[in-house]
């Protein structure tokens, strides 16, 4: 049995809408009495299932009043902003943008956008997105085109701290300039950090005080998206030291009740000890 989480930490507690196996509607009907936030999770863009329709949304604005419950929404995992392709970048960015207008009734506190890296060419010089590689000369062109991408999004008047930029498979550094330029806000992704081998502290210390959201879950053998138990205890500790202070929103990214009960197991109790 979940317990009720709102309001019991300094930052806002959520978790996706994929921890039963169910539509996002029952999930969010199910999990509304125990979190702050529920992340709606479209990871997909093509379908009939890719969006919530007009009904559906009003049914989650009916459970956002009666639970006091936020959302914030993972937009689609299969939109390339900076593909070479025109038709691939324009679909992607087309796409984006109607997502964000048919779900703006929901009032979610954050969208959060992958940038990743295509078309990576070889021979491997610098350890690039999806397990790929690009050279050095090819990533400021990559960026002129996310950053295109980017603008076209942003024409549909949304505030560009509502949308938070995903930590990845390549290294940060590379589109932080971008996130700062334009105001976006951060999508820690701890799984993401580990998983690809880069400085949890440095990333921390770096990024926390841009970031809107953080997607906390654990890492087994080189996956991740388990529940935090797995996390070795030592990150899992200046994990929970730095989100003392942190005011922003942690969703438990996992898509099992397991996973999830798991996690705020171990959440709870570190937190009680301190």
């Amino acid at each position: 049995m979940l317990k009720n989480y709102t309001g019991k930490f300094p930052f806002k507690l959520a978790t996706t809408s994929y921890i039963y196996p169910d539509e996002i509607v029952p999930n969010v009907i199910r999990l509304a009495p125990f979190f702050d936030e529920i992340e709606l999770v479209l990871f997909e863009s093509k379908g009939p299932e890719s969006i919530p329709d007009p009904i559906k949304i009003d049914h989650l604005i009916e459970l956002s009043k009666l639970h006091h419950l936020g959302f914030n929404i993972h937009l689609p995992l299969d939109l390339s902003l900076g593909d070479e392709r025109d038709d691939v970048r324009t679909g992607g960015t087309s796409t984006t943008k109607t997502m964000i207008e048919r779900t703006l009734r929901l009032n979610p506190s954050v969208y959060t956008l992958h940038l990743d890296l295509t078309n990576p060419p070889t021979p491997p010089l610098t350890k690039g997105g999806a397990g790929g590689f690009i050279q050095k000369k090819d990533i400021e062109p990559w960026k002129r085109r996310v950053s295109s991408s980017l603008k076209e999004i942003l024409d549909n008047g949304i505030e560009a701290k509502r949308i938070s930029i995903e930590t990845l498979a390549y290294p940060y550094e590379w589109i932080e300039d971008i996130v700062k330029e334009f105001g976006f806000s951060i999508c820690l992704d701890i799984g993401h950090i580990l998983t690809h081998g880069y400085d949890l502290g440095r990333y921390l210390k770096t990024y926390l005080p841009g970031t809107s959201i953080i997607h906390l879950h654990g890492v087994h053998e080189g996956s991740d998206h388990f529940g935090i138990e797995t996390l070795p205890e030592p990150d899992l500790n200046l994990i929970l030291s730095s989100l003392r202070h942190y005011r922003g929103i942690v969703s438990i990214e996992v898509f099992s009740i397991k996973d999830l009960t798991n996690s705020l197991s171990i959440l709870e109790e570190k937190w009680i000890k301190g």
